[in-house]
Formats: structure tokens, sequence, C-alpha cells
């Protein structure tokens, strides 16, 4: 299997960055910080956005309109997200029963932004608290966090546009139960040593007084940018706990090069690709008719789409037809489905994907649930 990703930022502006060598190579503080202070500004604004902390932000329509804030945006589910607020005590997310034909997820990052707990169709509640919480707890599944701050992402499956009712239903019945407050700070280094416990693993990479201005930040931005586009071929050991076993995942360039994705889910839980060029190595672009070819039927447990952006907005086309799955096409007599990337209806049989004439675009395979190793993406039908 060719294994390829995509993730959330500077897709389009590969090119026109400078090349790899052109920019310094930064310390492992650096990298460390680049990871503390995006994610820490994130957590600011979501806080923000939900009207404090343990509130959740619901995303309830899906982002077909081409203007949504979130690059690359997924089209196969709607959001719930929360920035938790473990420092008063125990904070209990409640959670339904989800039938077992859809995918519905929860994942939680803590402020080093390592992915501490995932699960697919959890049920029942959940206990947050602090790793070193002493009192008395309430009844459900309890998840320790060193961080008073931990992030909660759930992801609920859309099959189609008019499923979507259904999947906003789901939506209604998560209940987050915490003391809610104000999320404010203007150190982000600073707020990570105030709230949240450093792993021993990280000891002495930051210091509460380290300088990291918004200069170096755009270095870094820069610089996991040409490092993935050069080194990355996937996203194993980019996320998950501290202690992952994945390959690469104590290696500090990787890590701070998963702030591109910043939300994506450990490997063995969701393998994303995203391709640029043709089988001939020629960039995708809209002037451009092609053709690729996938398995109706493939090695995972959940479900798998394709969606089509435009490299110029990293975003879905307005009125277009975005994104293929299981739920919306059916298999060709060889078992496969095959999508053209064209400017008009191609009538021939595959389904079509409308692209802008003289746009470069580019197009992203999810696959939920895959058995690592056995997936097949569009790229191996390239060897055919």
């Amino acid at each position: 299997m060719k294994k390829t990703l995509i993730f959330t930022a500077l897709l389009a502006s590969f090119s026109a960055a400078p090349a790899l060598a052109d920019i310094q190579e930064p310390s492992i503080a650096q990298l460390h910080a680049y990871k503390v202070v995006h994610h820490a500004d994130y957590l600011k604004e979501t806080a923000q956005a939900a009207g404090g902390t343990n509130k959740l932000l619901h995303t309830t329509t899906l982002p077909t309109e081409g203007t949504d804030a979130v690059v690359t945006p997924a089209l196969d589910h709607l959001y719930s997200k929360a920035v938790m607020d473990v420092s008063n005590g125990p904070v209990v997310l409640s959670l339904p029963k989800v039938e077992a034909g859809r995918y519905f997820s929860i994942m939680i990052t803590d402020q080093e932004h390592y992915v501490i707990y995932d699960e697919i169709r959890p049920y029942g509640d959940y206990v947050f608290i602090k790793h070193d919480y002493q009192g008395k707890l309430p009844k459900g599944k309890v998840i320790k966090s060193r961080s008073d701050y931990p992030h909660l992402f759930v992801r609920t499956q859309t099959k189609t546009a008019q499923d979507i009712v259904n999947s906003l239903n789901i939506q209604t019945q998560v209940k987050l139960t915490g003391k809610s407050q104000k999320l404010a700070f203007d150190n982000a280094i600073k707020f990570t040593f105030d709230s949240h416990d450093i792993y021993p693993q990280n000891s002495g990479i930051l210091s509460e007084d380290m300088v990291f201005d918004k200069k170096e930040r755009k270095a870094l931005f820069e610089w996991s940018g040409q490092y993935f586009a050069n080194h990355i071929t996937d996203n194993e050991g980019m996320f998950g706990p501290i202690d992952s076993e994945e390959k690469g995942s104590q290696d500090p360039r990787k890590r701070a090069s998963a702030i591109i994705g910043h939300l994506g889910l450990p490997v063995e839980h969701a393998f994303y690709t995203g391709i640029f060029n043709t089988c001939k190595g020629e960039r995708l672009n809209g002037s451009n008719s092609y053709t690729v070819t996938m398995p109706y039927e493939n090695q995972l447990s959940e479900f798998w789409s394709i969606t089509r952006y435009s490299a110029l907005t990293r975003n879905t086309l307005p009125n277009a037809q975005d994104v293929y799955n299981a739920y919306n096409t059916k298999p060709n007599k060889d078992g496969n489905i095959q999508v053209t990337f064209s400017i008009e209806d191609p009538k021939n049989g595959t389904y079509w994907m409308p692209v802008n004439a003289g746009e470069p675009y580019y197009y992203v395979e999810r696959f939920y649930g895959p058995e690592l190793g056995k997936v097949i993406t569009t790229q191996d039908f390239c060897k055919k």
C-alpha cells in the first residue's frame, strides 16, 4: 500500500515556501513550543466561541460552501468540541448509545498536544479529572489528564445530506457537566506551565519565561510545512499518547509537523491520504480530466470517503458534489468505484466530481477503522 497523507494547512503554499535547506533547523525547545503555543491559542479561541469552558460547541451543517473556517474540512461528520476544565473537580461527559452502523467517536487531547484517549462509539458517562485528583468521584469511566484543560472532540458521522437530521439528534444527546468559566491568558507557555503538569520526558525542554513570538511562530509554520512535504508520508507517530509505540512518535519534528493537522486521529483509528498529483506525477488541475479508481469494499471496520478541495482556497467548491462514499455510490462490475474530476459531467458511468477550469485541486481519502497495511487506495491502482 502506498501511504500518503494530507492535513489541514499549508497545502496550497508548499511551492511558494522557501526550500527546507533555507530554513534553519529548529531546536527541540522551539518544536515543542510551537505545539504548545498553537494548541493553547486554539483552546482560548474555542472556549470564547463556546461561551466558556465546559460548554459544547456544535457544528450543525456540513461545510459545503467553500467558506469554512477549518481548511480541508471533512464532510463525513458533524463536530462537537469543548475545552473541558477539570481545575475545579470532575467533569462528566454523557454520551448516547449509537447504532453499530454509524461512526461516532470521542478524542481527548492534552495541553502538550498528545491524544490521551480515543474511542469509537463510546456510550454512557465519562468522568474527567486531573491525574492527581483525590476527591469524590461521580459514577462513570474515569479518564485522567495532566491538564486542567483537556480538549474534547466528538465526531458524529453524517452519511448523506438527508442523514444530517439523524446526526443532529445524536448531538443533542451529548451532555457535558462541569463548572464553566472564561479562559484568558497573555502568555501561552506560562499558561501551560500554570495549568498542566509537564511530562517527565519533556522536563527542561521549555521554561516559563521562554519567548516564542509571532515571527518565530511563523518561521516554525513554514519549516513544518516544508518538513512535512519532504519527510512525512503518513500520520503514524504524529498523534497518540506520549508513550505511543507508533513509528516516529518520539521524533519531535514529526510531532511538531502534526500541528498542520492539529486535531488529527492516531493512525490505528483513522488513516488519511492526500493526493496532489496524477499517477504520472503531474499536478492535478481542473483543465485536465482525470479518473481514479478505488475499491468499494476495503479493509476497514467503519467507512471510507473521498473528498475534493480547491488548492487555492483549501476548501470545498460551492454548489458542487464534493464527496463520495459507500452511501452515495455503488460498485461497478469489478467491485470498484471510479471518480472523474472534470469541468463537465463525462456521462461515462463514472462518478463526476466537478472542478474549476485552470484551478489546481487535491483530493483526500479517509479510512476509519483501517486494517493497517491492507487498505487499498487510489494510488495502488497507479501500479496496475
